[in-house]
């Protein structure tokens, strides 16, 4: 399958015009292969990368928690967060299964016309929007919850 077909139905490419994609597929890629248990990101790392899952899925842990806190599947971006904020990692994220990802670092974007880099970029505030409204509403029913218990 090439990587044209395999971006086909990814929501980051979901602006993108046929043109785009397949110039996007054309371009010269990092992509990796990872095993199942393997560390694709580990938290407090300084790297900036973000990483596209093309395969696969992958689970994302935090310190202090004893569950993961998100699963990735195919379509997933992750990494987002350091590679716009220049901090370092706040997660790990583990391999569930053999996957395959594409990074995307700063030279990689740079090599991107602006309209694309644009989408991408328009794509990742819309994502981190829908989190940050998730949590929100999360914290609303928490705070609904322990309202409930609290002691008059």
């Amino acid at each position: 399958m090439s990587l044209r077909q395999m971006i086909g139905d990814i929501p980051l490419f979901k602006n993108f015009s046929e043109e785009e994609k397949k110039a996007f597929a054309k371009m010269e890629h990092t992509m990796l292969a990872f095993s199942k248990g393997d560390i694709i990101i580990k938290e407090g790392e300084n790297y900036t990368s973000l990483y596209l899952l093309i395969r696969g899925s992958a689970q994302v842990t935090r310190k202090g928690y004893d569950s993961p806190v998100a699963l990735l599947k195919a379509g997933s971006v992750f990494g987002e967060i350091s590679f716009l904020t220049r901090k370092p990692r706040q997660s790990n994220v583990i391999a569930k299964e053999n996957i395959l990802a594409i990074k995307i670092d700063d030279a990689f974007f740079a090599k991107l016309d602006s309209a694309m880099r644009d989408k991408i970029k328009n794509y990742l505030i819309e994502l981190l929007a829908n989190r940050l409204d998730s949590m929100n509403e999360a914290l609303s029913k928490i705070a609904k919850y322990a309202r409930g218990y609290a002691v008059l």
